[in-house]
């Protein structure tokens, strides 16, 4: 699934390209991929412009001009695709296929702007979504979400104080719940804990505070490198053109069981933590 600098990197290609347009039209060709009403989306996003896009966590947010808001959940396979006679961006899941000739099998919800650009929402296994919403709708949904990581304002003390809302709690899985921090996911949730040379397994509660300290600097740090970096390229990610993210080159830990430690040399073991896979530094982390 796309975590917060793919996502971030998708927003900045889109919010150039498609803020002040105008949407001439909506086609559905699955229904299912939108939750809620079909033809309220249909009814309320006709000839409304775009005034806004913006992320939170691991969504992204189209705000119209009307005080309705488009919201898009990619989950594992989905993809945000803007076309117009000179230009491709966007981006998510590598779906096979030439890009210059859409829309395809995978197309589910497409709009269409009045100068003739589109945006495909595509999914080859139908697990993301978009619903549209009203702002207070939109801000009692995003209230469900933890602080966003790079907000000028997420302090030591604020990340101090969020890990410890579930201090018993080990320390990988926690950093993904979106309840505690926005965006973070299997990806660079390892890498933070290897980068600040934490065991995944610990618990919030035994953390000593310059290990705590350590992990915010170490979170902050890959999340900026990941985003200039475009993301990682796995599976589940690459832009537009067809370029995978370049931060798969600084990964340091995941996905690299059984491959020697870059640090000390250890060979590289391998754990569940909530039925994802962890990777992690016997020797390194502790």
């Amino acid at each position: 699934m796309p975590e917060l600098p793919e996502i971030e990197t998708i927003k900045q290609d889109l919010a150039d390209l498609i803020k002040n347009k105008k949407i001439r039209s909506i086609k559905i060709n699955l229904a299912k991929q939108v939750q809620g009403s079909a033809k309220n989306l249909i009814t309320k996003v006709k000839n409304r412009r775009v005034v806004k896009v913006h992320r939170r966590a691991k969504i992204l947010i189209l705000d119209l001009d009307n005080h309705w808001h488009l919201v898009f959940h990619l989950k594992m396979t989905g993809q945000l695709i803007y076309v117009d006679k000179n230009k491709i961006a966007g981006g998510g899941h590598p779906i096979k296929h030439d890009l210059q000739n859409l829309p395809n099998k995978y197309s589910h919800v497409i709009f269409n702007f009045t100068d003739g650009s589109q945006l495909f929402f595509n999914d080859t296994r139908q697990f993301g979504w978009v619903k549209l919403v009203a702002d207070r709708e939109l801000e009692k949904n995003l209230d469900k979400y933890g602080p966003e990581p790079l907000d000028s304002n997420f302090s030591l003390i604020k990340f101090k104080n969020q890990i410890l809302k579930r201090a018993k709690t080990p320390i990988k899985p926690l950093l993904m719940d979106q309840k505690i921090i926005a965006g973070i996911g299997n990806i660079y949730a390892q890498e933070a804990c290897f980068c600040a040379k934490i065991l995944p397994t610990r618990k919030a509660e035994n953390l000593k505070l310059s290990e705590i300290k350590k992990l915010y600097q170490c979170l902050k740090k890959i999340l900026k490198q990941a985003i200039k970096k475009r993301g990682t390229s796995s599976s589940d990610y690459v832009d537009a053109l067809g370029r995978s993210g370049s931060m798969n080159d600084y990964l340091k830990i995941y996905g690299r069981a059984d491959e020697k430690c870059y640090c000390c040399g250890t060979r590289i073991k391998k754990i569940k933590q909530q039925q994802r896979s962890t990777c992690y530094c016997p020797k390194c982390q502790k």
